[in-house]
């Protein structure tokens, strides 16, 4: 049974029970029970996010190892950067990539079905750097989405190249400092087996263009300062995003590559890996700068396919994923990564909520305590505002970037605009999700 029959077919069976349920029980109790229920999962965000500040004092599970500069001692990684119309950036990043300070690598140049001059670039490319680059032109029928032409690639290496230790997966527009792979290599070669691979850092460098990257910018800090690094210090589990990432090649095979029918292979893996026992791994040390969406309807269109990818995971892997986390601290966190997109669309229904109780006058039962839920709301927004602020100032300190401090304090009054573009964008996931229509959208490029 495919994920969409499977969701329609759980919300049927739902709609059905609270049907039932309001026919036999008085409406207010059931709107006492959909207000204890966003009470719950308000107060428990709160925690989930202390719980990560508070891990932040640890110190990271790991020590890098040093590897000589010398193609003999280095491990063979192969770096992939899979490509749809990317002729205004790929040349950059390519030359990046081969400016690292790392000998024993070769380039995978991967044209998805380009209809620009992609892939007369990725050739020039290759002809400046004969046996360091490969271009690899994904045919129609196994392209057309960036998990199937790195499964074809995958399957091409596997077949006819020299086994890789690791691969290296990086996204067409992203810039690396020129020591990033070394770093990343040096933590994985002293890992334990168990870690499937290691994450680094992404950052906008279009951060400062407008109001939109802005608030990206800030999305990035706390999810990768706060959440990420909290749950990898706290539960030495990492995330996996789909870029900078650094993957043992073995493992991934071992795993089945990635997911052809998921439009964010990222998370998938991330899930199925925890589930067979693997642990990816995160370094804040190694940064990929990307180029940003710069407008409202860019980021919502982006955000969607990134909620319904995100929630075709937890349809498919929820209880599977908590019934593989090793304590009930990291049962807890990842349930809220799991339901991170909904997170928004409760904390805005319970405000909404309780607000309007408190107006009126009223309470729908003796449980219910419309003023206190309230409160609870807002001390999740402000935990979650000085998660925010809190993430600036380590970026600033750490590596001297950072969102303008007026913009961190302003952050209250343009909140609001985002958790209803979050409830749109969430709702746009759900509603693709259940209706199957289940497709990969390309990014739109800004340069």
């Amino acid at each position: 049974m495919n994920v969409s029959v499977k969701f329609q077919s759980s919300l049927y069976l739902y709609l059905l029970l609270i049907i039932g349920i309001a026919l036999i029980l008085p409406p207010l109790y059931a709107l006492e029970a959909v207000l204890l229920f966003l009470f719950l999962m308000v107060f428990s965000g709160t925690i989930f996010y202390t719980l990560l500040l508070l891990a932040l004092k640890r110190s990271y599970p790991f020590a890098p190892r040093e590897i000589p500069e010398n193609p003999v001692f280095e491990p063979l990684v192969y770096i992939l950067i899979p490509a749809h119309n990317e002729e205004s950036v790929i040349y950059r990043t390519a030359k990046a990539v081969l400016s690292q300070r790392y000998s024993n690598f070769r380039l995978f140049l991967i044209n998805d079905n380009s209809t620009d001059g992609t892939l007369g670039i990725m050739e020039r490319i290759q002809g400046e750097n004969p046996g360091k680059v490969v271009v690899i032109n994904v045919p129609p029928e196994r392209g057309r989405s960036k998990p199937r032409a790195l499964n074809y690639t995958l399957e091409l290496i596997a077949e006819h190249f020299r086994h890789p230790d690791y691969v290296f997966i990086l996204d067409a527009d992203y810039l690396l400092e020129p020591n990033s792979l070394r770093k990343l290599v040096g933590i994985l070669e002293n890992a334990p087996n168990y870690v499937v691979g290691i994450q680094g850092n992404v950052r906008p460098r279009n951060w400062n263009r407008n109001f939109i990257t802005r608030f990206i910018t800030l999305e990035r800090l706390v999810g990768f300062n706060v959440a990420i690094e909290g749950d990898m210090k706290l539960n030495e589990n990492g995330k996996y995003g789909g870029t900078v990432a650094l993957l043992r090649f073995p493992h991934l095979l071992h795993l089945g590559m990635f997911r052809e029918d998921s439009v964010t292979e990222d998370t998938d893996l991330w899930a199925r890996a925890l589930i067979a026992g693997y642990r990816f791994w995160y370094y804040h040390g190694v940064i990929g700068w990307e180029e940003a969406v710069e407008t409202l309807k860019d980021y919502v269109k982006q955000r969607s396919r990134w909620a319904q990818g995100h929630l075709q995971v937890m349809v498919e892997y929820y209880w599977t994923v908590l019934r593989s986390c090793s304590s009930v601290t990291e049962a807890f966190v990842e349930h809220f990564y799991i339901i991170s997109y909904l997170v928004p669309v409760f904390w805005l229904l319970s405000v909404v909520l309780n607000l309007y109780l408190i107006i009126v006058g009223t309470a729908p039962g003796s449980l219910i305590r419309p003023r206190l839920f309230l409160g609870v709301s807002v001390l999740s927004f402000l935990v979650f505002w000085f998660s925010v602020a809190y993430s600036n100032w380590v970026e600033r300190r750490r590596h001297s970037f950072g969102v303008q401090w007026w913009f961190v304090l302003l952050y209250p009054l343009y909140f609001g605009v985002f958790v209803v573009a979050g409830v749109v964008y969430t709702t746009r996931g759900l509603l693709r999700l259940i209706f199957g229509r289940l497709h990969w959208e390309k990014t739109r490029r800004f340069t």
